[in-house]
C-alpha cells in the first residue's frame, strides 16, 4: 500500500471511530474521489487469465515464483495490457488456488499429461506463497493495475475428465443445490450449476468474496456470468427467471457490493467490481440478470458485455452503459470457428485467429463507443505479439472483418435459454453451420468497419478492399452484394468464393449494410471484408 493510502485508511479508522456525521460525508466524498480517480485510469485492455499457469505447472520446472511467472505473466510485459484479471482457476465454485479464500484445490487432473501437476500444495509448502498472491506481486512490479476474477457457475466440473477434481467441497456437501445429478441432467445449463434460488449458495459466495478482498490487495474483482451463463434451476428445465428469482440476484449483487466497499473503506481505497455477462440486456434479464437493476443501484462500476456468443452489435450496448454511467468493455474471445470447419470438412474464408482479425475486432469495438476491450482465452506469444496494438488506434492495422466471429465453435445462447435463439439480432454465416440461400432470396445484415479512411490517406497510406463470400457454388453463377445501397461489381470467382472490390467511398466508419443474393440456389458458409494498406 503506497504511503498516500496508509495515511488516507488511517484518518477513515480514526474518522468511522469517532462517529462524526460531518466526517462521515467527508470520508464518503474523499472516497467517491478516489473512486474516480480509479475508474479514470487509463486501461484500454484488460486481460483475462484462467489459473492454468498453477493446475498445469509443468514437472520438470522448479517451484519458483520466476517459473510460475514465465508461465503466462512474463507474456504480458512491454504489451498494451493495462489489467490482469487473475482467476484462480476456472471451475467448481468457489473451489480456488488461493491460500487464504475459498475451498483449497488441490488435486490434479487425469487428463493432464504426465509433464504437469497443479503445484499449489508445493508452493504454499516451499513458499508460503498462492496463484493470486504471485500474480498480485506480478502486477505491482509491472505497473498493472490487477483484478481477482471469479466464473460464477463455470461447471468444467460437469465433464467426465475434469470433475472428480473440479467438483468442489460445497457440492459434494449441498447436493440440492445443483441443477440436476448425473442421472437427472437438465436439457439446458449443466447439471453441476448451482442454483442461486438456494440461500445456501448466496451466502456460501459472500464467504468467498469476503476472503478474497479482505485477505488479497486486489485493485478490483470480476464476477464472469458469462462463464457459464446459468443461475437457476427453473430456467435450467426450460423456464425463464421469474421477477422473485431476478431480485434475488439483484440482492446478491448488492450485497456483495457491499462487501468489497467495506473492504475498500478498510483498506482506504475502493475495489473495483466488474460484471461480465451477455450483452443483451433482455437475454440477460431472461436467464436472472436484471442489468437494468444491478446498474441503476451501482453494483458494478465496469460492465464486459459477451463473450461466447453476441446478440446485438456493441453500439446498443455502450448506449445503455452510458445510460447508467459505468464503462462498457467489448469481450473479445478466440473464434473457435476454424476448428469445427475443419473437423466437418467444410471451406472457410482464412484469417480468424490472426492479428488483422483482432485488429478488425478493435477497431470496431471502438468505433462502436466501447471504453476499452477484454480479452478472454489469448495467452502466451500470441498475447504478446497481438497486443503490440494500440487498441484505441488501429488506423494502418491489416484487418480482416468477419460477418460472424464466433458461433459454432462454443456455447450458444440456446445452450443456456430454451427460446435463447430468438434474442439473436447478428448476422449468423457461419462455416460451421451454412446457411441456405434460395434463388433470388436476399440475405441482409449490418457489419461494424472500424476504419477511418481519411486518416490512414492522411499517413501516407491507401486501402485495398475486398468483400468475400463463400458460397457452395461449384460452377460460377450471378451473386450480387449490395453494400450500403450501392451493388458492388463481381470481380473474381474460384471455389465457390466472390471476391468483390469495392473503393473506400463505399465503406464508412461505423456500421454499414450490406444484401447478398444468388440467382442460384446454394449456401452462403462464410463473410468477410479485407482491409490492407500499403504506402502510396
Amino acid at each position: 500500500m503506497t504511503a498516500m493510502n496508509k495515511n488516507f485508511g488511517g484518518i477513515l479508522a480514526v474518522g468511522l471511530a469517532c462517529g462524526c456525521v460531518g466526517c462521515g460525508q467527508l470520508f464518503a466524498e474523499d472516497f467517491e474521489r478516489l473512486r474516480s480517480a480509479a475508474l479514470a485510469r487509463e486501461r484500454p485492455v484488460v486481460y483475462n487469465t484462467d489459473g492454468c499457469d498453477m493446475l498445469y505447472y509443468p514437472t520438470n520446472l522448479p517451484v519458483s515464483v520466476a517459473g510460475f511467472r514465465s508461465l503466462r505473466l512474463d507474456y504480458v510485459k512491454g504489451t498494451t495490457v493495462g489489467t490482469v484479471s487473475y482467476c484462480p482457476i476456472s471451475s467448481g465454485f468457489g473451489h480456488l488456488t488461493t491460500l487464504k479464500a475459498g475451498d483449497l484445490l488441490s488435486g490434479s487432473v487425469l487428463s493432464q499429461p504426465p509433464t504437469a501437476r497443479n503445484a499449489t500444495l508445493e508452493f504454499r509448502d516451499k513458499l508460503g506463497t498462492d496463484s493470486l498472491q504471485m500474480a498480485i506481486d506480478f502486477c505491482r512490479e509491472q505497473g498493472k493495475e490487477v483484478f481477482v476474477g471469479l466464473r460464477v457457475n463455470d461447471t468444467h466440473d460437469a465433464n467426465t475428465v475434469y470433475g472428480k477434481y473440479f467438483f468442489s467441497p460445497f457440492k459434494k456437501a449441498h447436493p440440492e443445490c445443483l441443477m440436476g445429478s448425473e442421472s437427472n441432467k437438465p436439457p439446458f445449463c449443466s447439471w453441476t450449476a448451482v442454483d442461486f434460488a438456494q440461500s445456501a449458495v448466496r451466502e456460501h459466495m459472500k464467504r468467498f468474496v469476503k476472503d478474497l478482498v479482505e485477505n488479497y490487495d486486489v485493485d478490483g474483482i470480476e464476477y464472469d456470468f458469462m462463464r457459464h451463463s446459468q443461475l437457476f434451476k427453473s430456467v435450467a428445465w426450460g423456464g425463464t427467471a421469474s421477477s422473485e428469482e431476478c431480485a434475488l440476484m439483484t440482492g446478491l449483487m448488492r450485497e456483495l457490493r457491499e462487501i468489497t466497499e467495506t473492504a475498500g473503506r478498510k483498506r482506504g481505497r475502493p475495489i473495483i467490481v466488474v460484471v461480465r455477462t451477455p450483452e443483451s440486456v433482455p437475454y440477460a434479464k431472461a436467464i436472472g440478470m436484471d442489468l437494468e437493476a444491478w446498474l441503476s443501484a451501482k453494483t458494478a462500476d465496469i460492465w464486459v458485455g459477451g463473450g461466447y456468443f453476441q446478440f446485438e452489435p456493441w453500439e446498443k450496448a455502450v448506449e445503455f452503459a452510458r445510460r447508467h454511467g459505468v464503462k462498457f468493455y467489448a469481450s473479445i474471445d478466440e473464434t473457435r470457428i476454424p476448428g469445427v470447419a475443419q473437423r466437418r470438412k467444410l471451406p472457410i474464408i482464412p484469417g480468424r485467429e490472426t492479428r488483422p482479425f483482432y485488429a478488425a475486432r478493435f477497431a470496431a469495438a471502438m468505433a462502436a463507443g466501447c471504453d476499452g476491450v477484454y480479452l478472454f482465452n489469448m495467452e502466451f506469444k500470441r498475447l504478446h505479439d497481438f497486443m503490440q496494438m494500440n487498441v484505441r488506434d488501429t488506423g494502418g492495422d491489416n484487418k480482416i472483418y468477419f460477418a460472424t466471429e464466433r458461433g459454432s465453435g462454443g456455447y450458444r445462447g440456446w445452450h443456456f435459454l430454451k427460446d435463447g435463439r430468438s434474442f439473436w439480432n447478428m448476422a449468423q454465416i457461419d462455416p460451421g453451420e451454412p446457411a441456405s440461400l434460395k434463388a433470388g432470396e436476399k440475405r441482409a445484415f449490418s457489419m461494424t468497419i472500424g476504419d477511418d479512411f481519411a486518416k490512414a490517406a492522411a499517413k501516407g497510406l491507401a486501402p485495398r478492399i475486398k468483400v468475400m463470400v463463400l458460397t457452395g457454388l461449384k460452377e460460377s453463377s450471378h451473386v450480387s452484394v449490395t453494400l450500403n445501397g450501392e451493388t458492388m461489381r463481381e470481380a473474381t470467382f474460384k471455389d465457390g468464393l466472390f471476391t468483390f472490390a469495392p473503393t473506400p467511398a463505399q465503406i464508412r466508419k461505423g456500421a454499414n449494410d450490406f444484401v447478398v443474393m444468388s440467382d442460384t440456389a446454394t449456401s452462403l458458409n462464410d463473410f468477410a471484408v479485407s482491409i490492407s494498406y500499403a504506402q502510396k
